[in-house]
């Protein structure tokens, strides 16, 4: 395994949270899923279309913002972080785990592990799921955030991991690596379902 490859496996996570580490905008109406348009349901004759994806601002609701107000992490290497700064470095630590972190971490190395071995020439949708949902998962269990909430946070994992790779694997913070996650939508729908302000501001602009 490839040293730069391990660095932006771990690294991914990273740069998905600094993206969006501000506070959940706050004063905003519930979310709600988008509807599709009237005319042809799917099976079972006509009538208004299915719900639309994630719902915008998952992360903005009360018991979300209760979770941010308490939740301290301090990582394997000493750094304390609070709000959704902890739930960042959480979400990033649960790539390999942190087991000796205040919040011990049992992490997501098999499923990272099959994402390294597979990028160089195309993984399945299947393992790229994988390490999303198991992400997803360590995160929700560390933190208690809404299911809702996490599922943006595994879901951009996983669009970095399906599209940027070979742009992000030896810096996430190089521009080709942003362009592509932003081309790409991983940034954009991140901010757009968690609700969370983006940090920096604008940077798909």
């Amino acid at each position: 395994m490839k040293l730069t490859n391990l660095i932006w496996v771990l690294a991914l996570a990273a740069a998905v949270a600094a993206c969006n580490t501000g506070p959940p905008i706050t004063g905003i109406p519930p979310a709600t899923g988008g509807t599709g348009g009237s005319g042809t349901g799917g099976t079972g004759g006509s009538g208004t279309g299915g719900t639309g994806g994630m719902a915008t601002g998952a992360c903005t609701n009360d018991a979300d913002q209760a979770v941010y107000d308490s939740l301290t992490y301090t990582d394997e290497a000493g750094a304390t972080t609070t709000g959704s700064d902890a739930a960042g470095a959480i979400g990033s630590d649960c790539i390999f785990g942190a087991p000796d972190a205040s919040i011990p971490l049992d992490g997501c190395g098999t499923e990272a592990s099959a994402v390294i071995a597979c990028f160089a020439t195309g993984c399945p949708q299947d393992t790229i799921d994988a390490l999303a949902n198991c992400v997803t998962a360590c995160t929700q269990d560390a933190t208690g955030l809404s299911s809702e909430c996490v599922a943006c946070t595994g879901d951009t994992v996983a669009c970095g991991a399906a599209f940027c790779t070979t742009q992000c694997v030896a810096d996430t913070n190089a521009p080709q690596c942003i362009q592509c996650r932003c081309d790409n939508d991983c940034i954009p729908a991140f901010d757009s379902c968690s609700g969370l302000p983006p940090t920096p501001p604008a940077v798909c602009d």
